[in-house]
């Protein structure tokens, strides 16, 4: 008899710890019991959104690198309801992105237009980010954070939920993400002292990996659009516009690359050392040179000429945005 009891006692007990940790499992039960909650939380948003001028951050998950994230900026345009997205991948194209927030089953939703950078990501997959959708419920807002989360964990008929993101302001020494671009490849004046000059790059990273010093040749194609029908982000390889202008390429070679020519992308004011299937060795070569400096980007910082002698900084960053790699080159004359 008292065993029957104790089991019925465990019995209760655990549906009862069952039952609590499902109720705190349903994110919906808070906004339909406080049937305002939900206009609160889309005024709060927008709010936030227009509070950062300079644009908010999401840090995504790429399975290129361990350690580094890819950033994602978004600037936000409450009135008009556009929304101007930079990443390392490329440069943005000039058609508008639109973006809207909706109140949605249990919690409000962020969502951006099909066609936009955000769509195009989540099409490509893990090896640009762990992003999977371009609809995200709302999952908290502060005066200092944004949190989202992709309503579906992968493609149409996956199930709910992604990872969820922490959005940040924008930084300020972010020079990077401004839309004038520096970096600029397309520019004989910038390239001048740069193209087809050895020089070195020093890579000073700020985690337990050994720092190092490398041999480093920058140099362009005759034809820098010359992979274009192989560009990954481009209308060819996506629905609709893919949310970036057709991607422009140079090389890097000397010692970082064993002397072979790697064929990079010129990402918005930054390096990406996407790869992208143009034939075996190619794609080889570009996850050779990204696993050499255990990068998959390196954005621009800034640039000093004293006469024929140029240097440059870049940085990447880890998943809170903190910087995890610095690195100079020197063309050293």
């Amino acid at each position: 008899m008292k065993k029957l009891i104790y089991y019925m006692l465990f019995c209760f007990s655990a549906i009862t710890l069952f039952a609590a940790c499902e109720k705190d499992n349903i994110t919906n039960a808070h906004f339909d019991e406080n049937p305002n909650r939900q206009e609160e939380v889309v005024s709060n948003l927008k709010k936030a959104m227009a509070s950062s001028p300079n644009g908010w951050v999401m840090m995504v998950k790429s399975s290129l690198s361990e350690d580094v994230y890819t950033p994602i900026v978004l600037q936000f345009d409450t009135v008009l309801n556009k929304v101007q997205i930079t990443t390392v991948y490329g440069m943005t194209s000039e058609t508008d992105d639109f973006f809207r927030v909706t109140k949605g089953t249990g919690s409000p939703q962020l969502i951006f237009t099909t066609g936009s950078i955000m769509s195009t990501l989540f099409r490509i997959g893990a090896t640009a980010s762990d992003i999977t959708d371009h609809i995200y419920n709302v999952i908290a807002v502060s005066d200092d954070e944004i949190q989202i989360q992709p309503y579906r964990s992968g493609m149409v008929y996956s199930k709910e939920g992604g990872v969820i993101y922490k959005m940040f302001k924008r930084p300020d020494d972010w020079t990077w993400a401004n839309q004038k671009i520096e970096f600029d490849w397309t520019s004989d004046e910038f390239k001048t002292n740069i193209n087809s000059v050895i020089g070195e790059m020093k890579l000073d990273y700020q985690n337990d990996t050994p720092d190092k010093t490398v041999e480093w040749r920058f140099w362009t194609w005759s034809n820098p659009y010359a992979y274009q029908s192989r560009d990954p982000f481009s209308i060819n390889a996506n629905i609709g516009t893919g949310g970036f202008k057709p991607n422009y390429y140079f090389i890097i070679a000397g010692g970082v690359t064993n002397q072979v020519n790697t064929t990079v992308t010129l990402g918005h004011n930054a390096i990406s050392m996407y790869p992208f299937v143009y034939n075996t060795g190619t794609n080889q070569a570009v996850v050779a040179l990204k696993n050499n400096i255990k990068s998959h980007y390196l954005t621009f910082k800034s640039i000093t000429r004293n006469g024929a002698n140029v240097k440059m900084e870049f940085e990447a960053y880890g998943k809170d945005g903190n910087v995890i790699l610095k690195a100079s080159y020197d063309n050293k004359r």
